[in-house]
Formats: C-alpha cells, sequence, structure tokens
C-alpha cells in the first residue's frame, strides 16, 4: 500500500483508529513470560585496542531498562493499562532492583516469584555512537520446577475473574511450560478473554489455541515449514494460513521488519500493512511494543486488521528511539496525524 494523500484510502478506518488511542486507559491486562533486564552502557570509540583489532569504548553512561515480559508490562502501563506481571526473577540485586522498577510504574507483580537457584537475566548492550557494538548476555535458562510452576499457573488463573486481556511473552528462557500455557489458553477461551502471544520457535506446541500469536516472518516461516526464499509475498500468505490451521488461532500477524506486517484471519485474504516508521535506529523490543499495542487495540472494540494497524504505528515510533523503549498514546496519536498530513 503506498501512501496517498488521502490517509482514509490507505487505512478505511484510520480516524476510528487514531480515536482509540484515547481509549486505551484503564483496560486490565495480565502478562506472563520471561523477565529479563536490558542494560545498556554507552560510550565513544576513539581508537582501536593495540590488544586486539577491536574497538576501545570509553564508557559516558550506564542505564537500565526492563526487558522480555517486563518490557510488554512497560509498554501497556505507559499506554494507559494497568497491569499485573508474572514470571521468575532472581533472588540478587538485579531483582530487587526490577521490583523497584516495577513499583514505580505502578505495575503489580503479585505473579512473580524469586528463585535462590537462578540469576534475573540480564542482556548488556555497549552502544557507541548510537551503533551497538557488542551484546553480552548472562542468563538461567533452566525449567521451573513443578511447585514454582503451580504458583505462577495459580495467580494467572486467579487473575482471569478481573482482567481483560492476557498476553504471554516467550523468550525461551524457561518460565513457560506447555501445561502452563495450554491451561491458561483454554481458560481464556472459556471466560471469553483474548489471550495473544508473542512465540519463539522452539515452543509452537505451546500456543494452541491462542488468539492471535505474532511471529517475525523468520519465526512463521520455521513455526509453520514454509520456507521464504522464493516469491515472497506468496510463500509469506502460504506460511501465515498454515499457522493459523495449525495453531487454530483467530488470527495471525507476522511482522516483517522493513516490508510492513501481514495479518491474517480465518476464510480472510492476507491483508498487508506497510511500514510507517520513518527512521530506524533500533528494533530492540519492537515486539513487544507490537503485541501491547495490539492488545489495547482489541480490548477498544477494534477489529484485528485495525488493531494492527495500530500496532503498526506504534513500532513505527518505538523503533525510532535508540534501546528499549515503550511508547504513548500522546506519541502514537502524534505520528498518525503527521502521516495523515
Amino acid at each position: 500500500m503506498k501512501k496517498q494523500n488521502n490517509s482514509t484510502q490507505i487505512f478505511p478506518h484510520f480516524q476510528i483508529i487514531l480515536d482509540s488511542c484515547s481509549k486505551m486507559s484503564g483496560h486490565k491486562i495480565l502478562v506472563l513470560g520471561d523477565i529479563m533486564v536490558d542494560e545498556y552502557i554507552w560510550g565513544d570509540v576513539r581508537r582501536i585496542s593495540p590488544e586486539a583489532p577491536v574497538p576501545v569504548v570509553h564508557v559516558n553512561n550506564e542505564t537500565m531498562q526492563l526487558g522480555g515480559a517486563a518490557n510488554v508490562a512497560h509498554n501497556l502501563r505507559s499506554l494507559g493499562a494497568e497491569v499485573e506481571l508474572a514470571g521468575a526473577l532472581g533472588s540478587d540485586d538485579l531483582a530487587r532492583r526490577v521490583l523497584v522498577a516495577l513499583d514505580k510504574l505502578d505495575i503489580r507483580h503479585g505473579g512473580i516469584i524469586q528463585l535462590k537457584e537462578r540469576e534475573t537475566i540480564r542482556k548488556t548492550r555497549i552502544i557507541a555512537h548510537s551503533q551497538q557494538v557488542v551484546r553480552v548476555d548472562r542468563e538461567s535458562v533452566l525449567p521451573l520446577g513443578a511447585d514454582d510452576e503451580k504458583t505462577i499457573s495459580d495467580y494467572c488463573l486467579n487473575c482471569l475473574t478481573d482482567v481483560d486481556a492476557v498476553i504471554i511473552s516467550d523468550y525461551a528462557k524457561g518460565t513457560l511450560t506447555r501445561n502452563m500455557v495450554q491451561t491458561l489458553i483454554r481458560q481464556c477461551r472459556e471466560n471469553g478473554i483474548f489471550c495473544a502471544v508473542d512465540p519463539k520457535v522452539k515452543n509452537r506446541d505451546f500456543y494452541h489455541g491462542c488468539s492471535v500469536i505474532t511471529p517475525n516472518h523468520h519465526e512463521a516461516s520455521l513455526m509453520s515449514g514454509v520456507p521464504l526464499d522464493t516469491k515472497w509475498e506468496d510463500a509469506l500468505e502460504n506460511a501465515g494460513n498454515q499457522l493459523l490451521k495449525q495453531l487454530a488461532a483467530d488470527a495471525v500477524l507476522v511482522t516483517c521488519g522493513e516490508k510492513g506486517m501481514a495479518i491474517f484471519e480465518l476464510d480472510q485474504p492476507m491483508q498487508h500493512i506497510d511500514t510507517v516508521a520513518q527512521s530506524v535506529f533500533d528494533v530492540t523490543g519492537a515486539g513487544d511494543t507490537v503485541i501491547s499495542a495490539m492488545t489495547l487495540g482489541l480490548t477498544c472494540g477494534l477489529s484485528y486488521t485495525d488493531s494492527a494497524v495500530l500496532a503498526n504505528f506504534a513500532a513505527g515510533v518505538v523503533v525510532g528511539k535508540v534501546g528499549t523503549a515503550a511508547v504513548t498514546q500522546q506519541e502514537i496519536e502524534k505520528a498518525m496525524r503527521i502521516y495523515a498530513r
């Protein structure tokens, strides 16, 4: 879809989508998944090390951002939602800092357990001149024990009486189990609660029966078994429709980087949505923003396609920021109004 003077020619429900931004506040969302920390070391490169052919970074600043499922919660909160977050942390100082950050954002975290045998997951990125030099991961990915799994699962099931939607944020770090995810999805179905999943390929079969799943195009290819190496759009359509059937989902949203997004629903043609990003500095956490905005769009009564358009604008904002970031209602509204000029 090419941009024309009248935005409603591109997005027929443009004004309805724009109006939904002001209706996001107050919706209650449960987020379950892998909680982590995105740490950034900011600096300058002035020379190459004499010890090895690598840049020497002179550090100017260090920052910490909530990552993984916690970044989903942050995005939801930034968009005005009330959020319950469930998952696992270590019993270290970094976990304490995560809980303090959640408290400052007024994100409820009664569903988070702290485990002595795990360290809190940390991804450290060294950034010089707005470019990532290297990433260092420190993490425990052991699966939860049966008692810990039950504690988190029971908490989530108890939350279903008071939430509008559920987001499962899977980074394949051991928090989620098949039984936990399937039980939650089944209960969501039985109670008429929307359930969105940001998936990982290795856990594909966990997600059967979810409302919507949001893989990127690489994940969609691997999960569906459809290679995207020839006739890209035809292959993408095949992959999306295969996932719909294989997972018995209501919808599949495939993010395609600079090629935008594609939304699939049963017995409906693929809907392609061009990217609206004006500039791309960092795609870190963009998938968290997509699933957050799409879920809130659906809770506001938008269709799957219109919710995907909303998520596309949200992603367009967040990739223009450096580092893990959240988006606000006002930023999405501004981006949509600029696009409509």
